[in-house]
């Protein structure tokens, strides 16, 4: 359930953003053109807002399960609850981000969108969506690597080792540059939670008194 929920998370968030992050100007772009690209892509805006926040609902269901799996795996719940932690925040940084950037879209769709409101609901979105939301994809990777580097299991050595480096790219100015890929990178954390080994039940099981 945890590998498929991260599976429609990905899904979901990329068919949302596919309808407008295109068309997205640059940062520090002029309010004019900020402007335009609201009323451009009005519509759009709300209908793949509202798929990426059907995403975050699948993300808080892959969050307790990242949660249970990696304590299962671990015999800790430290690392565990680390990462349920970071997709709590990235959770937080996701909402803010969506929704102030469908505050611009419906702005501009009624034609009350000034080049102040726009430029500034543009660059906080902006800023959320991805050094935000980079802090809680890095808590996330780091957090599954160590589990997995630990407790050798659920991923390959290297592949931790890489995942643990582009976790430390999150927190970093350069986080603007790898949200997108980190999409493909939920994918693949998820294909390893959905082919992660689990303990039988009954050894899960505390022993009879």
């Amino acid at each position: 359930m945890t590998g498929l929920a991260g599976l429609l998370t990905a899904l979901l968030f990329a068919i949302g953003n596919a309808l407008w992050a295109f068309e997205q100007p640059d940062a520090g772009a002029s309010a004019s053109t900020i402007v335009g690209f609201y009323a451009n892509a009005s519509g759009r805006i709300v209908a793949g807002g509202s798929i990426s926040l059907l995403s975050i609902a699948f993300l808080v269901l892959f969050a307790s399960g990242v949660r249970s799996i990696l304590r299962e795996i671990d015999g800790s719940d430290l690392l565990a609850s680390t990462a349920f932690g970071g997709v709590l925040l990235l959770v937080s940084a996701g909402l803010a981000a969506e929704t102030i950037n469908m505050v611009g879209a419906l702005r501009a769709g009624d034609g009350s969108l000034t080049p102040e409101l726009g430029r500034a609901l543009f660059e906080i979105s902006f800023i959320m969506g991805y050094n935000g939301a980079g802090v809680g994809i890095g808590i996330l990777l780091a957090a599954t690597a160590a589990v997995a580097l630990r407790a050798k299991a659920l991923m390959p050595r290297w592949l931790a080792l890489i995942v643990l480096v582009v976790a430390c790219v999150f927190f970093t100015p350069l986080a603007r540059f790898v949200v997108a890929p980190s999409v493909l990178a939920l994918a693949l954390v998820s294909g390893g939670l959905m082919r992660a080994p689990r303990r039988p039940a009954a050894l899960a099981q505390p022993a009879p008194r």
